[in-house]
């Protein structure tokens, strides 16, 4: 990939070629200060466009915002957006097919997120545990400002973080899990697509009398 700053702390990332790329840290960390936006591009001469976002791509950027993806990526890798402290939207794309561990791990400053399924892949089967659970996505973080949500999958007890900032939340498909916002009384908005295949018992019981609730059928 190639990729470059502009002076509005913008970082414009291009495909050279289709392939995963796997970090231990962001390449671009030590700019970290820099870059408040991420605009994913496609290039002209790459046919397939950047399909896949690989392992702490963007990892530890704690001033990025926002990010703005292509409609090419089919995958996002783990980690890609943990410790992005102050990323305050994300929208995956419906094109996306599998989400990393970790992936919104430390985003402590969310207020909106939309996502075409829940876990890894939009598994959907009990037994596959945190693989199609929302602590694949947002794993376990420390401090005020998390909620700790724990629920049971099976004969397993799931937790995981969610930001106090999160207001507004979209899923499009999955199974969510009883009780899978319990506590995050910050929550204003969740609608959920037809391909989600049940409902939180905890929002059923009215437990959530000042939110807006969306369900389609």
């Amino acid at each position: 990939f190639t990729w470059n700053i502009d002076g509005t702390g913008t970082l414009h990332v291009t495909p050279l070629e289709a392939t995963t790329s796997n970090f231990d840290k962001s390449p671009f960390y030590k700019y970290r200060d820099q870059i408040k936006k991420v605009v994913i591009e496609n290039d002209f001469y790459c046919e397939d466009g950047f399909k896949t976002i690989g392992n702490c791509f963007f990892k530890g950027l704690d001033k990025l915002e926002s990010v703005q993806f292509t409609s090419s990526i089919v995958s996002i890798g783990e980690s890609v957006f943990e410790g992005c402290e102050s990323l305050k939207e994300i929208v995956v794309p419906s094109t996306v097919e599998s989400i990393g561990r970790n992936a919104l791990k430390g985003c402590s400053s969310l207020t909106a997120v939309s996502l075409p399924f829940l876990g890894y892949n939009g598994a959907i089967w009990v037994n596959q545990t945190d693989k199609n659970d929302l602590s694949w996505i947002f794993g376990t973080s420390k401090g005020k400002e998390f909620y700790t949500v724990s629920h049971t999958i099976g004969s397993k007890t799931m937790s995981y973080s969610f930001p106090v900032s999160l207001k507004s939340f979209t899923i499009s498909g999955g199974i969510l899990c009883n009780d899978a916002f319990d506590n995050c009384v910050s929550l204003e908005n969740i609608s959920l697509g037809k391909e989600t295949k049940s409902v939180p018992s905890a929002l059923v019981a009215g437990y959530y009398s000042n939110m807006s609730f969306y369900s389609e059928q």
